[in-house]
C-alpha cells in the first residue's frame, strides 16, 4: 500500500512538524512532503498518482485543503488519511480517527474507509471544501482568537476564552438566506456534524446523504448567552436548527467575515451545498 502524507509545517503553531516525527515512526516507508502553503495540499493531492491514500498532517485547513484535491483526483479508488496535529480535533472525534501517533498510523495502515460527503462552499470565485462547520459573523471572530491562544491555553479552555470575549461585544447581524431576511443574528453556522469546536456541540439529528444543517441564535443579551453555554458543552437543544439540503444562498447588507473549520476565508456572499462527489476517508467506528 503506497502512502503519500502531505506535511503543513505551520499548523499547531508550528508545531505539526514535531508531530510528523512521532507519527512517521509508525510508517515506515510512506513518501512524505512538507508543503510550502496550503494551496500546494490540494494541488499535490488532485496531482497525486500511483498512491492508495493521501494523508492530511495539520489542523482542520490542511485536512480541507487535502480533501479538495481528493475530491478533484482522476483516480476513483484514492482514498484519503488524516493524521492530525491541529488544535481541535473534531473532524477526528466525529469520525473516529485517534490522535495518538501508533493508533493513528494503524489506522492509516489498515486502508480501513468509509464514504464521506463534505460540504462544498462557493464564495470569492473560487470552491472549497469543509467537513466540520462554516460560521459567520462572531464565529469567525471566535475562531481567530481561539486559534492563537489554543497553543498555551489548550483546545476546551482557549476556545471557552475565546468565546467570552466576544460575548462581551453582543453583536447582531443581518443575513439574507435564499431570499429570507433574518436580522439580529448573534451567531450563524452551517454543518453536516455536532461538533463545533473545543468541546461545544449541537443537537444534531441524523442526517440523509444530501442533508446539512443551518442553525442560528437571534437577539440574545450576554446573560442570555451565558444561560445557554451550558446546553452547548451538553449537546442538548438550543437556537433554531434547520435541516435543508439542495444550495443555501447567504448574503448581507453589511461586511461578514466566513471562517470554515478555524480558518478566515473573505466575506460574505457564499453558497453552500453537500459535494456532489463521495471521499472515501480512512476512518474509525
Amino acid at each position: 500500500m503506497r502512502i503519500l502524507v502531505l506535511i503543513n509545517p505551520s499548523s499547531h503553531g508550528g508545531r505539526a512538524l514535531k508531530k510528523w516525527e512521532a507519527f512517521r515512526r509508525h510508517l515506515p516507508g510512506c513518501e512524505a512532503v512538507v508543503l510550502k502553503n496550503i494551496e500546494e495540499a490540494t494541488e499535490r493531492a488532485a496531482a497525486a498518482s500511483g498512491f492508495d491514500i493521501v494523508a492530511a498532517c495539520g489542523g482542520d485547513g490542511t485536512v480541507n485543503a487535502v480533501a479538495g484535491g481528493v475530491l478533484r483526483n482522476p483516480d476513483p479508488a484514492l482514498k484519503m488519511g488524516v493524521l492530525y496535529a491541529g488544535t481541535s480535533p473534531d473532524f477526528c472525534r466525529f469520525h473516529h480517527i485517534p490522535a495518538d501517533p501508533l493508533s493513528a498510523a494503524e489506522l492509516l495502515k489498515s486502508g480501513r474507509s468509509k464514504p464521506v460527503r463534505l460540504l462544498e462552499i462557493r464564495h470569492d470565485g473560487k470552491t472549497s471544501y469543509f467537513g466540520c462547520s462554516c460560521n459567520l459573523g462572531m464565529g469567525a471572530d471566535v475562531a481567530e482568537l481561539a486559534n492563537r491562544v489554543r497553543p498555551w491555553l489548550g483546545d476546551r479552555f482557549g476556545t471557552f476564552c475565546a468565546l467570552v470575549r466576544n460575548l462581551l461585544k453582543s453583536k447582531r447581524y443581518h443575513y439574507i438566506i435564499n431570499g429570507e431576511k433574518l436580522d439580529g443574528c448573534n451567531h450563524l453556522l452551517v454543518t453536516r456534524m455536532p461538533f463545533i469546536a473545543g468541546g461545544l456541540k449541537l443537537a444534531l439529528p441524523e442526517l440523509a446523504e444530501d442533508e446539512y444543517a443551518v442553525w442560528f441564535l437571534r437577539n440574545l443579551s450576554f446573560s442570555g448567552w451565558l444561560g445557554l453555554l451550558p446546553d452547548f458543552y451538553r449537546g442538548t437543544p438550543a437556537g433554531t436548527l434547520r435541516i435543508v439540503s439542495g444550495t443555501t444562498r447567504i448574503v448581507s447588507p453589511e461586511p461578514v467575515k466566513v471562517e470554515y473549520d478555524g480558518d478566515f476565508h473573505g466575506h460574505l456572499p457564499v453558497e453552500i451545498r453537500v459535494a456532489e462527489h463521495t471521499l472515501q476517508l480512512i476512518a474509525g467506528g
